[in-house]
């Protein structure tokens, strides 16, 4: 089948006159792995052509946005350039702070860790648009759960470097203490758990539910020695601006993000996601109406985007795809889609195969 982003079906074969998010990374990412590349004496201008990518582009401009269909096939050739399953692993040794610019040196800016875990869930959309976090608090832990966007495909290596980026983070504000708890990936579980346990000095957990670090909330709680009141605010407005200027964190994308449609799960309200934002109902829709939108045309579109992924992208039949996206019956969902694009979603599915 074809390998396009949904934002790429909507403006070259629909037609559709609605806006998709294109998520995207920061390239910062994409420079470490170029270094963890020729760290091992690989040819990383080769690697990144296999993904579409130009390396020399991004090290001119280490700010600019990587989409984040590429930046998941440069994940995939990496490892299998080095034929290691921990690949992602050995990229943290070439992250730094500085690499994530302001959102980087406002984490270690922070009063501590857990204010450092509150910033990174807030502005993560500066390093990775594709993702949500969550944290998760027990009597003596807290879960860094992160996950894809619904309907976004995300290598199992930056999950891993993203959580041992985190504990780097954290180490280097606080020294080498007792931190991890426990490691819960959703991958496979590979044939050689050494590098995860190495690095994370826990028992890792593969195949789980969720990506979720949990960490011990005594050390988070620790005064780091790195505090700095103004250039965390420095910071903080800086992370602020790039985000503004990204349009990363408007409520509409905030909402799209905090939907999730499913066969198993409870139909999404414009209630239940103010919950998840923090925000009463009719804030929520003032913000959505100042932005030009409402809250059942993001509940549309949301539907509309994993409809194609759904039918482009996996082997679910019709039936399943319907059920999935909430309507009772295929009868319906064929209705819908018609509506939407002027054609059943056999036809959908079939004309793209060809």
């Amino acid at each position: 089948m074809p390998n396009k982003t949904l934002s790429q079906h909507h403006a070259s074969d629909t037609g559709s006159h609605s806006t998709i998010t294109a998520y995207s990374t920061i390239a910062a990412w994409a420079i470490a792995i170029s270094w963890a590349l020729k760290a091992q004496e690989l040819n990383a201008d080769e690697i990144f052509a296999t993904a579409g990518l130009t390396l020399s582009d991004f090290e001119q401009k280490p700010s600019s946005r990587i989409p984040i269909e590429h930046m998941t096939q440069l994940w995939e050739a990496s490892i299998t350039a080095t034929s290691n399953p921990a690949f992602g692993l050995s990229v943290t040794e070439h992250v730094h702070a500085v690499h994530l610019k302001a959102l980087g040196m406002l984490i270690v800016s922070c009063e501590s860790l857990a204010q450092a875990l509150d910033k990174i869930v807030s502005y993560h959309a500066l390093v990775s648009d594709s993702v949500q976090l969550d944290l998760h608090h027990s009597a003596d832990k807290v879960g860094f759960s992160i996950r894809a966007v619904e309907g976004v495909n995300i290598s199992p290596a930056a999950y891993d470097a993203f959580f041992s980026v985190i504990v780097k983070f954290c180490r280097n504000m606080m020294g080498n203490d007792e931190l991890v708890a426990r490691l819960d990936l959703i991958r496979h579980k590979p044939n050689s758990l050494k590098p995860w346990l190495k690095f994370f000095g826990r028992e890792v957990y593969f195949n789980q539910d969720d990506n979720c670090l949990w960490l011990y909330r005594s050390f988070l709680e620790k005064n780091s020695l790195h505090f700095d009141e103004k250039v965390q605010q420095m910071n903080e407005n800086a992370v602020q601006d790039y985000l503004q200027d990204m349009n990363a964190n408007t409520w509409v994308d905030k909402c799209r993000k905090h939907l999730i449609i499913g066969l198993n799960e409870e139909a999404p309200s414009l209630t239940k996601v103010a919950g998840k934002l923090n925000v009463s109902e009719r804030t929520l829709a003032r913000h959505l109406r100042a932005e030009g939108v409402s809250f059942s045309e993001i509940l549309q579109q949301k539907k509309q985007d994993l409809a194609c992924y759904y039918l482009l992208e996996t082997d679910e039949n019709i039936t399943g795809v319907a059920l999935n996206l909430g309507f009772q019956d295929v009868s319906n969902f064929n209705r819908a889609f018609q509506r939407w694009y002027n054609m059943t979603p056999s036809d959908f599915r079939n004309k793209r195969i060809k």
